[in-house]
C-alpha cells in the first residue's frame, strides 16, 4: 500500500517534469509537504479537456481518497486512498475512474513501513536519480445531492499499487505504480486499451533508492524536511 508520501516539488519542477501546460490557482498555493496523507489535498497532472489541445496536460488539486460519484457521503474516501492494479477496472468504486479519468500523482518519495522483530520501521523510498516520480492515479467528482444542483464538485483521486518488485518486496509486499514518461503517456491517452494501461503500470518502474527514517512520520501533524532525513 502507499499510505503516507511526501511532495516537495516547485511549481516549475512539475511544469518541467511532467510538460505542463496551465497550473490551477489552487495547486499554485499547495505548500510543500514531507508527510501526506489521505484525506488532505494534493497536486494531480491531468489531460486537459476540451477544447484545449489534445495532449495538453494540467495540474489540479483534489482530495486524496476517492470518493465515488455515488457515495452518500465523502467518508468513504479515507478508505480509497489505493487502487489495487489487479482489479481496479472491475470494481464498482474504480472501473469508472479506470476508464475515463486517470492522472499522474506527482511525488518526491514515499513512505513505507517493515515490520520486523522490533516493530516497524518507516522506510523513505526516492528516485535515485533527479526526476520526480509520477504514481498512476484515478481520479473522480462528487457532490452532495441533498444539496441540489448548486452544491460544489469536489475532485478526489486514488493512487494505484501493484505487488512489489525486485528488492522491495522486503520491505513491503505492495507499491505504488511508478511510470516512467512513456508509460505515463499511455496511462493519460484518452484512447487507451485496457490492456495497455495494465501493461503501463506493469512496466519497470524508475530506478529508486531508500533508507530508514525516524517514527516521527507516523504523526501526521510531524511536516518538515527532517521526515526525510536518514537515521541509523
Amino acid at each position: 500500500m502507499c499510505g503516507r508520501y511526501a511532495n516537495f516539488l516547485t511549481e516549475q519542477d512539475l511544469i518541467d517534469a511532467f510538460e505542463v501546460a496551465v497550473m490551477s490557482d489552487d495547486a499554485r498555493l499547495l505548500p510543500p509537504s514531507w508527510n501526506i496523507a489521505p484525506t488532505q489535498k494534493v497536486p494531480i497532472v491531468v489531460p486537459a479537456r476540451e477544447p484545449a489541445p489534445v495532449g495538453e496536460r494540467h495540474v489540479e488539486v483534489a482530495r486524496w481518497g476517492l470518493v465515488p460519484s455515488w457515495a452518500k457521503d465523502p467518508s468513504v474516501g479515507s478508505r480509497m486512498f489505493n487502487a489495487r492494479s489487479e482489479t481496479m477496472a472491475e470494481k464498482p468504486s474504480f472501473r469508472a475512474a479506470f476508464s475515463k479519468r486517470r492522472c499522474l500523482v506527482p511525488a518526491s518519495g514515499y513512505y513505507e513501513w517493515k515490520t520486523g522483530p522490533d516493530g516497524k520501521t518507516p522506510y523513505f523510498i526516492h528516485p535515485a536519480g533527479d526526476a520526480p516520480l509520477a504514481f498512476a492515479g484515478l481520479y473522480e467528482f462528487w457532490r452532495d445531492k441533498a444539496e441540489g444542483d448548486d452544491a460544489p464538485w469536489m475532485a478526489s483521486c486514488s493512487i494505484v499499487t501493484v505487488a512489489s518488485r525486485d528488492e522491495m518486496q522486503e520491505i513491503h509486499d505492495r507499491q505504488p505504480a511508478m511510470l516512467t514518461s512513456e508509460s505515463a503517456a499511455t496511462w493519460l491517452a484518452k484512447d487507451a486499451e485496457a490492456s495497455d494501461l495494465h501493461d503501463a503500470v506493469a512496466a519497470p518502474a524508475p530506478e529508486l533508492a531508500w533508507h530508514t527514517v525516524g517514527k516521527a512520520v507516523g504523526n501526521v501533524r510531524n511536516n518538515d524536511a527532517d521526515l526525510i532525513a536518514p537515521v541509523t
